[in-house]
């Protein structure tokens, strides 16, 4: 399998990419503002059909955060379309995760004429008070007191004060057990935190959020045009709700079901998983 790793000169920063494999090009936008790529690694299978493009998002894994402005998801989709046409792309056929399916979804929105196909795998976080309402009770009843005793005890640590990335790897991971339907599962996931990643992850996600909301960005994925498939996962702490109504507000979207599936179907449902997107992208890419 052929990989090549690389960087793409965008405004303020050099945006690092991994691509992998060969033939019609699949941009992959990885979720949790901060977190970077090294996790969706676990679609390289889908090489042997597809050029897989990964990029850390900036202030994300090996790209740096630049200039860190309010308007952060504004500069998100700006950078997007500089990796764009930085990599001689004319149009992108974009598949984002969590929330990077939100990236995906405004940059499709906002760019139809170089949008060609969108997949948005277990999108969010829903964009709905009630909706995100039901989403926090439901990461909260998933976790055990041994969650909780873990997490203080990393939050007591030294590394975890001095910010060292593997202890903020392993808070990050612990935040995460919710989204796992074997809790055996966050063990063995690597999310490959370095000292870039280290340095905005506590910070990126709530000026991430903020920057989304007021982008109104509903409106915008009403304005989709390019053909879409919202997949969502039967176990995903994330409403049901939430992933019906982003297929009805995106003009033709699929929703697809995982039946017993959790959040991050690529690393504990890859056949599944394959199964639903796969087949979409060959009928839908030109």
């Amino acid at each position: 399998m052929q990989v090549n790793r690389t960087s793409v000169s965008v405004g303020d920063i050099e945006i690092a990419c991994t691509i992998v494999g060969q033939g019609v090009p699949l941009v992959i936008l990885h979720g949790a503002a901060g977190l970077g790529s090294a996790y969706t690694r676990a679609l390289d299978p889908w090489a042997n059909e597809f050029e897989l493009i990964y990029f850390d998002q900036r202030g994300s894994g090996n790209t740096p955060a630049g200039d860190s402005a309010d308007d952060w998801f504004t500069t998100l989709v700006r950078d997007l379309d500089g990796l764009r046409i930085g990599l001689g792309l004319d149009r992108l056929n974009l598949v984002g995760h969590s929330a990077g399916a939100h990236l995906a979804a405004l940059y499709a929105g906002l760019h139809p004429q170089t949008t060609s196909t969108l997949v948005l795998l277990h999108a969010g976080p829903p964009l709905v008070p009630e909706l995100m309402q039901r989403f926090g009770q439901a990461m909260a009843a998933s976790r055990t007191p041994a969650d909780d005793a873990e997490r203080a005890a990393i939050e007591d640590s030294e590394g975890f004060r001095t910010g060292r990335p593997d202890a903020l790897e392993r808070h990050q991971l612990n935040a995460f057990v919710p989204f796992f339907r074997d809790r055996g599962t966050v063990d063995r996931v690597s999310l490959g935190f370095i000292d870039i990643t280290a340095a905005n992850v506590r910070t990126a996600p709530g000026r991430v959020m903020a920057s989304l909301t007021a982008l109104n960005p509903m409106r915008t994925y009403g304005e989709i045009q390019c053909p879409t498939l919202v997949v969502h996962s039967e176990l995903d702490p994330i409403p049901a709700d939430w992933s019906r109504l982003l297929a009805s507000t995106i003009p033709g979207a699929d929703l697809a079901v995982i039946e017993n599936g959790g959040h991050f179907s690529m690393i504990e449902d890859p056949d599944a998983l394959r199964a639903v997107v796969l087949p979409w992208l060959r009928k839908n890419i030109a």
